[in-house]
């Protein structure tokens, strides 16, 4: 049974020539899924508060579009933050914001999903709420309303959306989302306030961060403490463990326009072990997990076979970490070398592998190389826990050269503790040598270099979670510095807005007072805050100076180690001692080895699970010994269809053993 949209079709047609890209709010791609609401038992909106072709791009919804709808009875339906002129076509109209699937408006739906990647998707947020009909404020909301769920990355510090979001989903969504649907189902009809049924779901889903179960109390700037109700139990994320055999979406929607990554993308491993300490994604996604080779051949045959898409994109935090890398290479590049269908590997770590790497693909189209040696010295090396070598990254540049790659692009950071001026010099001459090996190998004259340079914001969950950001004077002046530095045509640096570092920098690290303040930004005009042509900056230097509470409280203030952080109270994988240690030792210009070939660094995420997963891979000589792959058999969260899995309690022991007086800071090596 169709369902009914809110405003005629035809109407909706006309509108469309008055905004900027209409593709944008079409629907009917290619692979979407369309079930008859009589039929289903739960609806959901997969809500990405960002445009349509950032949002298509995003792996994780992919992934929770594709877990949600093969479920019989439950069906997820997708909605985007529209364009400014959609919403003010919307508002002029009163129309509400509703799904692309159906024309359903958000209030009609029983659950609403948010994605959050990012902490400058937050005034969207707001925008999506009060376009879809729900009251901004969840205290605001009744039981008959939808619930509003928030997960992923820019949800790690939830406390500047908690007087807005309902319940925040912590951790891998795999297979959370299914268990979650079913406790909504069975627990709704029980309960006849919505207070009651978010005690419930919280209750029953360990993986549930209900906010209104904790009161923060402060002091000054800083925050005193977070009071739990009785019966509150700390949050624990949700792991997939067994990523093997974690469903994966093979034949995705197939967006209508060239979004930000148009192509198949195939995450090879999830987490990683460097242990960089400015990277939020490499502590917040332990333990490290892996698709095999022939997993990944199966899965880029049926999503080639299903999209046509001309790009397979190999990801993780750090694709060149996969043991088998070069057996994924060997295999994906012959089968689809005929099809003229390039191979891409976004991001790579510079170790010896990206020597290797240009060779390898070198059948596949032509491309460019991207690269990601963030720092540019030894000496912020070892700060950052960088272990790589300028040899790595120039035998890869030359070797990129010579296979006739395009061009090589360079991922860098300005603004990490401990920087000096010859560390910000470094990025310029780092970035020429890789230019000047294009004549040097024979391959004609210097090649295109582009630096890519951003600012670097201190995030909780790292080891820099304590360390003041740069203001923006500091930033400019460190920008302008590497602009004069450059004297090669052919080589560019592109500086990110600082603008948006700024707002990004108060957010993250903010407690539960800036809710007021993003409310009071959003109202004064604040929407897309990621691009820089919105220049939403006024609008919440207006909010920050309204509620007196901004940058100079959370970005620009260095923290006391012992101060009380808004994300404490939950467990979200690594342990606050293991982070204060790594902070000692990037003092110290010391290094933590990977624990993939050193010990284990006891993060607090659970050694012997880590691993059972090593051993039960087969991609390591080391784990493969008969009796740790019997023990790894043995272990419940790896056995495949295993339900919702938490951390094991060898994590939790493993806390009670790692204290913050941990060793000294070894030698820098």
């Amino acid at each position: 049974m169709a369902v009914r949209p809110p405003f005629p079709e035809s109407e909706f047609e006309a509108l469309l020539p008055r905004v900027r890209m209409p593709g944008r709010y079409l629907g009917g791609e290619v692979n979407q899924v369309v079930k008859d609401p009589e039929r289903v038992r739960l609806r959901w909106a997969l809500i990405y508060p960002d445009a349509y072709e950032v949002g298509m791009a995003h792996l994780g919804l992919r992934i929770l579009y594709h877990c949600l709808n093969r479920q019989p009875d439950l069906w997820a339906e997708r909605c985007f933050a529209p364009w400014t002129d959609m919403e003010a076509e919307l508002r002029r109209r009163g129309w509400p914001l509703t799904t692309l699937e159906s024309r359903t408006p958000l209030a009609g739906l029983d659950v609403l999903g948010f994605t959050l990647q990012s902490e400058l998707t937050y005034s969207n947020l707001l925008t999506c709420l009060d376009l879809g009909g729900l009251p901004l404020r969840s205290a605001d909301r009744g039981c008959d309303q939808p619930l509003v769920v928030a997960g992923g990355a820019g949800t790690l510090n939830p406390e500047p959306l908690a007087d807005f979001v309902d319940l925040f989903l912590l951790g891998d969504g795999e297979e959370a989302v299914v268990d979650f649907s079913r406790a909504v189902l069975e627990e709704r009809p029980r309960h006849r306030t919505r207070r009651d049924l978010l005690a419930a779901l919280a209750a029953r889903c360990p993986y549930l961060y209900w906010p209104g179960q904790w009161r923060p109390r402060y002091e000054g700037p800083a925050l005193a403490a977070m009071e739990a109700e009785a019966g509150a139990v700390r949050p624990r994320r949700a792991v997939v463990y067994d990523l093997e055999n974690a469903p994966y979406p093979t034949a995705p929607v197939v967006p209508f326009l060239r979004t930000i990554h148009d192509r198949i993308t195939i995450e090879i491993m999830r987490g990683c072990v460097q242990g960089c300490r400015f990277c939020q994604a490499g502590m917040e996604k332990r333990p490290q997990r892996f698709r095999s080779p022939e997993k990944i051949l199966q899965i880029a045959r049926a999503s080639y076979r299903n999209t046509g898409l001309n790009e397979i994109g190999l990801t993780s935090l750090s694709s060149s970490d996969h043991p088998a890398l070069g057996e994924i290479l060997d295999k994906l590049v012959p089968e689809f070398r005929p099809e003229r269908v390039k191979i891409s590997l976004p991001s790579l770590r510079v170790d010896e592998q990206v020597r290797e790497l240009p060779r390898r693909m070198a059948g596949a189209r032509r491309q460019g190389l991207t690269l990601a040696p963030e720092v540019a010295t030894d000496r912020l090396r070892r700060i950052v826990n960088k272990g790589i070598r300028d040899q790595d990254l120039f035998a890869g540049a030359a070797e990129a050269w010579r296979s006739g790659f395009s061009g090589i692009k360079l991922y860098f950071m300005i603004g990490i503790p401990g920087e000096e001026d010859s560390d910000v010099d470094g990025i310029v001459a780092m970035a020429e040598r890789c230019s000047e090996l294009r004549r040097e190998v024979g391959a004609g004259g210097p090649g295109r270099v582009t630096a890519s340079v951003a600012t670097f914001v201190p995030k909780p969950l790292t080891p820099f979670q304590w360390a003041p950001q740069l203001r923006p004077a500091e930033v400019a002046a460190k920008q302008e510095r590497l602009r004069r530095l450059v004297r090669r045509r052919q080589v560019g640096i592109k500086c990110h807005d600082s603008d948006n570092s700024l707002i990004e920098g108060f957010l993250s690290r903010a407690d539960r007072r800036a809710g007021a303040v993003l409310l009071a930004a959003w109202r004064h005009g604040a929407r897309f805050d990621a691009w820089s042509e919105e220049r939403t900056l006024p609008a919440w230097r207006r909010a920050w100076e309204e509620h007196g509470y901004g940058p100079e409280e959370t970005a620009f203030r260095p923290r006391d180690r012992d101060e009380i952080l808004p994300w404490d109270h939950l467990d979200l994988g690594v342990s606050r001692a293991f982070l204060a240690a790594e902070r000692d030792r990037a003092a110290a210009g010391g290094f933590t080895d990977h624990c993939q070939t050193g010990p284990c660094g006891d993060c607090g995420v659970g050694a012997a699970t880590c691993v059972d997963i090593k051993a039960l891979s087969g991609l390591f000589e080391r784990f493969a010994r008969p009796a740790l792959q019997a023990r790894a058999r043995a272990n419940p969260l790896l056995r495949p269809g295993a339900p919702v899995t938490m951390e094991p309690p060898a994590a939790e022991r493993s806390r009670r053993r790692f204290r913050a007086a941990a060793a000294p800071p070894p030698a820098s090596r």
